[in-house]
């Protein structure tokens, strides 16, 4: 339809294979584009994470100035969708009202409608993989700890002096909250479903690219895939990396072999204490969260 533009936001949720999705977008912006897909650059970065950073940070001259940009030259590039991506817009399943101004001044921009797209991952799985990733993110956790209060508040939230995360759980009413606060419309995948295919997200690329023959066109072009990134370490690693967290360092081999005998007992530790809770917090991730895994298909 001439002079209608789709905005289309892909909102995570972490662990759900982002990094490799956004960095495919990344290196095949020229290919989507000819498929009527416009996916903005935003310097040397493959998402968008800088858009909910500004966001949150109230920065709206930066936003407007991004999104105006944007649209201005996926109009004349002449096609008629804006895809953005970010794990960090997780956090406006929360924070309803962030999502609401961003619809806002999407509308006034001149965007005809706005979509919301989000993956959403078995909670249990999703807590395992969290647990694995943070420990690279210099955030000093408790296994047991993060596992209860995602029980209890149905989220793991955190912050920092640059940026504050909230993990979102408890997906039926987080996102029945989410939908009172916006006006676009939004839609599931489910991260099976989403690495169902040959390619990771293949589902969503899909569903974005509007014509079907535009979807053979892109598909059969000459694309540059990716390796799978963010690869979940072993159980080991992730708690050596826990414990360079909490003594502040950087755990270099040598550091490691230097110190084994007080730091091995530490690592044992934290792993034994890992296993005497893992079996009943499995369970109960089970008993807490049935209806929305079957709801969303995350079994």
């Amino acid at each position: 339809m001439k002079g209608y533009m789709k905005l289309v936001i892909h909102i995570g949720l972490h662990k759900t294979g982002t990094t490799t999705f956004q960095t495919f977008l990344h290196l095949n912006r020229k290919t989507l584009l000819k498929a009527g897909v416009f996916y903005p650059e935003m310097g040397e970065h493959e998402s968008h994470w800088v858009l909910p950073n500004q966001l949150v940070r109230n920065n709206w001259d930066y936003v407007e100035d991004f999104m105006r940009t944007n649209f201005k030259a996926a109009k004349e590039e002449n096609v008629e969708t804006v895809f953005i991506s970010s794990e960090d817009f997780e956090l406006f399943l929360f924070e309803g009202f962030r999502a609401s101004q961003l619809e806002n001044l999407s509308y006034r921009i001149g965007f005809a409608s706005i979509n919301w797209v989000c993956v959403l991952r078995n909670q249990w799985d999703y807590f395992n993989s969290l647990y694995s990733e943070l420990s690279k993110q210099k955030v000093c956790l408790n296994y047991a700890t993060a596992g209860e209060a995602i029980l209890h508040f149905g989220e793991l939230s955190m912050n920092s002096k640059v940026y504050k995360w909230r993990y979102a759980f408890d997906y039926d009413v987080i996102i029945e909250r989410f939908l009172n606060d916006i006006k676009g419309s939004f839609f599931v995948i489910s991260f099976d479903e989403f690495k169902s295919t040959k390619f990771l997200g293949r589902t969503l690329i899909d569903r974005v690219i509007s014509h079907n023959s535009q979807i053979n066109s892109f598909w059969n072009s000459q694309l540059h895939f990716v390796e799978k990134t963010n690869i979940r370490g072993d159980d080991t690693t992730i708690e050596i990396d826990y414990l360079s967290n909490f003594l502040g360092i950087k755990m270099t081999k040598e550091i490691f072999e230097e110190n084994k005998s007080t730091f091995l007992p530490m690592i044992q530790n934290r792993l034994g204490m890992i296993d005497l809770v893992k079996e009943d917090l499995h369970k109960r991730f089970k008993e807490r969260f049935p209806e929305i895994s079957r709801k969303f298909n995350l079994n």
